[in-house]
């Protein structure tokens, strides 16, 4: 293939992919997104691609990769316990993760992130029992999880990203009881907000499906 030829085929691909961004930033309905891209595997040279994509914003060059878990024996976990009751606990931050961890949440609220933890384990088993209350554990993007447990007029949610189990890295396994109350396991990236992780969320189903489309034939529906 000339030169010419990789060129072609490099910059068009690089437009599909600023008008798959663009698609996910809502910025193109999915009509338009589909009419760019077919004008995109029509275009003959380089002008002709530049043109249909001169008034979308550049792909970010950005990389989202995450560094992978480690885990580090030498640490001292100093707390294994965490209960709230008629209140409210949060921890956060960089805490020491032990191998079992208690937390409950008996008419009260207890919030345990572990996005910037550091842990001592390869497997973690944290068993919870939340009475007319609330937990919710938040975890990074790469930290495996497990859930199970039992429910009483009550609910159990994994909103996970489904991280895979890997031998060199943490293992989280949730168990326990809820009874009248709630426990929700939620991923975000460090330092977003809840608010923020749905939108990104979003953005991420919406580029998927941008890929799916521009990969079908020009006039495949």
């Amino acid at each position: 293939m000339s030169s010419s030829l990789v060129a072609l085929r490099d910059r068009r691909e690089a437009a599909i992919q600023q008008c798959a961004d663009s698609f996910a930033a809502d910025l193109l309905t999915i009509e338009q997104f589909d009419e760019r891209v077919a004008k995109l595997h029509a275009a003959a040279t380089l002008p002709e691609i530049e043109a249909l994509v001169a008034d979308l914003p550049a792909s970010p060059a950005t990389s989202t990769a995450l560094v992978p878990l480690a885990v580090e024996p030498s640490l001292s976990p100093t707390k294994k316990r965490f209960r709230a009751w008629f209140g409210s606990v949060e921890r956060s931050g960089a805490w020491v993760v032990p191998d079992a961890l208690a937390v409950s949440a008996v008419f009260g609220n207890t919030v345990i992130d572990f996005r910037e933890a550091r842990f001592s384990a390869q497997r973690i088993v944290l068993h919870a029992s939340v009475v007319f209350g609330n937990l919710e554990i938040i975890v990074p993007p790469q930290l495996a999880v497990e859930a199970d447990g039992s429910s009483i007029f009550g609910s159990i949610e994994s909103h996970g990203g489904g991280a895979v189990a890997d031998p060199d890295r943490p293992l989280l396994h949730i168990t326990g009881t809820v009874v009248f109350g709630n426990i929700e396991i939620t991923t975000r990236l460090p330092g977003e907000s809840a608010g923020d992780a749905r939108r990104r969320r979003k953005h991420e189903r919406k580029q998927l499906e941008a890929s799916r489309r521009a990969a079908l034939p020009p006039h495949a529906d």
